[in-house]
């Protein structure tokens, strides 16, 4: 039994994590904290976790924790996974993992000195449709992938004002949204190390942070890569997609689809059309995502989505907004 505690009672917790851990075998959760100490006992008292606390100090107390699930509003989260981390705790932390490059970078020497698993939540990886692009990709079944164009457009939530707040963001739409489109494009496709990049940034309905990114980014294969992110582009529904172009075929997403050319012919095959929601599909990435954390910490499969990735990551978002605030193409040490 993996024992848990869950810092951070906000809308990703009260949707996602609670009802997946409290449903999970072999999983349980032990103490629920947040700054609202109110919210922390309602939830613990709905999902019968057996504490509730403001701190996490008073839940690190606690026999038979293995791990912390770090669901706060991101300018805590190094605080929150660097005192779960110097107590011996793996850590599961929601995307971004932190801030900065330099936040992420202080995780990432902390686990390494504790000998602690730090997983960055990016359920996509989960979703069956990048799965199946990234098997056909690995499989060789498009040749060589030379360009892709991803993105992800959406309304801002509402209920999550603090996203367009940078000092406890540390960004606008390029964290909460792009870094995961980021993250995909790296995950599924081997180019390498991002070589430069260059972006332009819009701010249409925030001030402190940008609502829009364009950006593409150049691998040292001769790759490349474009990202479009939104909080505000008009459109009537949101988008989450990914064309990718090899010398043998292309390939898309969402929904999954495989175009390939043989001789002077071309053929498609896609997958069955997909019973589930939208929603459904998006609450079994993260449940798939969970049961690998909980597998990992057990030394059962190796961890994914580690923070030297996430580090990463961080490196080319930083990049990024160098090349808008200079509007200039920024080379990537």
């Amino acid at each position: 039994m993996i024992g848990i505690v869950l810092v951070g009672a906000g809308n990703i917790a009260q949707g996602i994590h609670l009802p997946l851990l409290t449903a999970a075998s072999g999983v349980r959760i032990v103490a629920i904290c947040d700054r609202q100490i109110s919210k922390a006992r309602i939830l613990a008292e709905k999902y019968k976790v057996p504490h509730a606390f403001r701190t996490l100090d008073e839940a690190l107390s606690l026999p038979d924790v293995d791990a912390v699930f770090v669901t706060t509003s991101t300018d805590a989260h190094a605080a929150v996974a660097k005192q779960a981390i110097a107590a011996g705790k793996h850590v599961f932390v929601e995307r971004p993992a932190a801030r900065t490059l330099q936040e992420t970078m202080e995780i990432k020497t902390l686990a390494e000195k504790h000998g602690v698993h730090v997983m960055v939540g990016m359920n996509h990886r989960f979703r069956p449709d990048v799965v199946n692009m990234k098997n056909a990709v690995d499989r060789g079944e498009i040749g060589n992938v030379y360009y892709v164009k991803a993105g992800w457009v959406k309304q801002r939530s509402t209920d999550a004002r603090w996203l367009a707040n940078a000092d406890m963001s540390g960004g606008g739409v390029l964290v909460d949204l792009g870094i995961a489109v980021l993250d995909m494009i790296l995950h599924v496709f081997d180019f390498g190390r991002v070589r430069s990049v260059t972006a332009s940034t819009f701010h249409h309905e925030t001030k402190t942070v940008e609502d829009v990114v364009v950006a593409m980014l150049q691998f040292e294969n001769g790759a490349v890569a474009t990202i479009e992110t939104s909080w505000s582009l008009v459109r009537a529904e949101d988008l989450y997609y990914c064309n990718v172009f090899g010398k043998k075929g292309s390939a898309y997403i969402n929904p999954y689809r495989l175009v390939r050319k043989t001789g002077t012919s071309i053929s498609s095959s896609s997958t069955p059309p997909q019973k589930k929601t939208q929603l459904e599909i998006y609450k079994k990435s993260y449940e798939s995502e969970l049961k690998h954390f909980v597998n990992a910490v057990r030394g059962l499969v190796p961890m994914i989505s580690t923070i030297d990735e996430a580090l990463e990551r961080m490196k080319v978002v930083e990049a990024l907004y160098a090349s808008a605030e200079l509007k200039r193409e920024i080379v990537i040490p």
